[in-house]
C-alpha cells in the first residue's frame, strides 16, 4: 500500500471540505450572532455513501449544525407528514455558479411546522442521514433541535431542462427548480394526481408528482406550462436512487406558470449544430447557420463552446455568444416561420465570463421577416454567474418568426451575451 499517497488524499480531501465550510455565505440568508459549527448541506452530502449515517462528530468533522431556507410549503399539502425541505445556498469561487444544495428533513416528535422562507439552523447530533424511497433524508429531529432564526427569506430557483437533470440530478435533488415541459399523457380530465410524465425534448423522462393529499391534485393537468418545485427522487420499491424516478414536486397550485400550447417537435433549438468552427467570425459572409429547427440568421453572434464563460446546457457544448459594446443591433434570428401560431417563447441567456451585463429583447415578425415588432420589455438582469431563463407569453394565430435583438447601446453595460436553449409553442 503506498501510505503516502493514501495520507495525501485524505489530506486534499479533508481541505476541501474545509474551503467549501469556510466560505459559507447563505443566499439572502443571514445568520445572527454565531449558531455554533456547521457543516454545509453540500459536505453533509458527501458523508452518505449509500448506507445510513449516524451524523456524529466521526461523520461531520466536529460539526454539529446545518443551516439553509425551508422551501416546502405545509399549506398545499404536497410533503409528506412530519417532514419539510431545506435549501442552502452559498458563495463559490467557481465562475460557474454558487453551490446549492437541500436535503429532507424527517421530524421524530412535534410537527412539522415551518412555512417556506423560514431561515432555521438544526442541530442535527445524533440523528441519521439516508435515503428515504430514494430522498436523501436527515430524521430522527424533533422540535427542540430547530431554531427558527427569521421568516420570508428568499431561496434561489434554478432554471433546467430535462437533459441538464438527467446529468446532473444529484446536485439539484431537494432544490427549487423551474422547466417548461408538456405533459405527455394530458387529456381534458386528467388531474394532477400521482405522476404525470413531462417532456421538453432535451432529455430523459422527469416526472410531475403530486400527493391525493395536495390542495391542488384534483386540478386539471395544462397541455404545457412552466413547473416550479422541488427536485425529487421517487423511489417506490426501494430506498435507493437506483431505478428512481426524476421529480418535480410541485409546492401549491401557484407553482404552475405560462400553461401554452404543446412544444414545436424539434425545439429547442439547441444550437448544437453545426460545429461552432462553422459560425466562428461575428459578421461574415450571409451569417446564416442551419440548425436542427432551421436556417438561422446570426449577426454579431457566433457559435462558442468555451466551458464556464459560454452558457451552453449540458450535456450540449454550444451555445451562442453575441458580440459586445456594438453601437448597433446583433441578431439571432428565425430565417423562417413556425406555422400554426405561437403561445410561449422561451429562451436560456447570460453574459459571457466576467463581462458586463448587456440588454437584449424578443422580437417577432408575422410577415417572413419584413418587419419586426418588439415582444415585451427589454431583459436586463443578467445573473453574474450561470444562466438564466426568459419566458414571454404570446397570441399568435398564424405563421410567425422570432428573433433575440442584442440592443446596440455602445461601450457601457454592453458585454458579450449567451444565447442557449431557443423554444417555441404552439398556439
Amino acid at each position: 500500500m503506498n501510505t503516502n499517497k493514501n495520507i495525501r488524499t485524505v489530506s486534499a480531501i479533508g481541505l476541501l471540505v474545509l474551503c467549501l465550510q469556510a466560505c459559507v455565505k447563505d443566499y439572502n440568508n443571514p445568520a445572527s450572532g454565531t449558531p455554533g459549527p456547521m457543516i454545509t448541506l453540500f459536505a453533509l452530502r458527501q458523508a452518505y455513501q449509500g448506507n445510513e449515517v449516524t451524523l456524529n462528530a466521526d461523520a461531520t468533522g466536529g460539526a454539529s449544525k446545518i443551516q439553509g431556507i425551508v422551501i416546502s410549503d405545509k399549506t398545499g399539502l404536497n410533503v409528506e407528514p412530519g417532514t419539510f425541505v431545506l435549501q442552502q445556498t452559498f458563495a463559490s469561487s467557481n465562475a460557474a455558479t454558487d453551490v446549492t444544495r437541500g436535503v429532507v428533513i424527517k421530524m421524530t416528535s412535534g410537527a412539522a411546522d415551518y412555512s417556506f422562507g423560514d431561515s432555521l439552523v438544526i442541530n442535527i447530533a445524533g440523528t441519521k442521514l439516508d435515503r428515504i424511497n430514494g430522498k436523501l433524508t436527515i430524521s430522527g429531529l424533533s422540535t427542540d433541535k430547530i431554531t427558527n432564526i427569521a421568516p420570508n427569506k428568499i431561496p434561489l430557483v434554478r432554471y433546467v431542462t430535462q437533459g441538464i437533470l438527467g446529468v446532473k440530478m444529484e446536485e439539484y435533488e431537494s432544490t427549487l427548480i423551474s422547466l417548461h415541459a408538456d405533459v405527455v399523457d394530458y387529456a381534458p380530465a386528467t388531474t394532477f394526481s400521482g405522476l404525470r410524465k413531462l417532456k421538453d425534448n432535451t432529455g430523459p423522462d422527469v416526472y410531475v408528482h403530486t400527493l391525493a393529499s395536495a390542495t391542488f391534485a384534483s386540478t386539471p393537468v395544462p397541455i404545457d406550462a412552466q413547473f416550479n418545485g422541488i427536485a425529487a427522487y421517487l423511489n417506490e420499491t426501494g430506498k435507493d436512487t437506483t431505478g428512481a424516478k426524476k421529480t418535480i414536486i410541485l409546492r401549491n397550485a401557484a407553482d404552475l406558470q405560462f400553461s401554452s400550447g404543446a412544444l414545436y417537435t424539434g425545439f429547442p433549438e439547441s444550437f448544437e449544430t453545426p460545429d461552432f468552427s462553422v459560425k466562428s467570425s461575428y459578421n461574415s459572409g450571409t451569417n446564416l447557420i442551419t440548425g436542427s429547427t432551421g436556417t438561422w440568421y446570426l449577426l454579431q453572434a457566433i457559435l462558442a463552446n468555451t466551458p464556464v464563460s459560454d452558457k451552453y446546457n449540458i450535456p450540449g457544448k454550444q451555445s451562442i455568444r453575441m458580440q459586445q459594446n456594438l453601437t448597433t443591433s446583433g441578431y439571432v434570428q428565425m430565417n423562417f416561420d413556425v406555422p400554426d401560431g405561437a403561445s410561449k417563447v422561451t429562451v436560456f441567456y447570460g453574459k459571457y465570463a466576467t463581462d458586463a451585463k448587456s440588454s437584449f429583447r424578443l422580437e417577432s415578425s408575422v410577415n417572413g421577416g419584413t418587419t419586426w415588432i418588439a415582444v415585451g420589455a427589454n431583459i436586463t438582469d443578467m445573473p453574474d454567474k450561470g444562466n438564466k431563463q426568459a419566458t414571454w407569453a404570446v397570441n399568435f394565430t398564424g405563421p410567425v418568426r422570432f428573433r433575440i435583438n442584442k440592443l446596440g447601446i455602445g461601450t457601457t453595460n454592453n458585454g458579450r451575451l449567451a444565447i442557449e436553449d431557443f423554444a417555441i409553442y404552439k398556439k
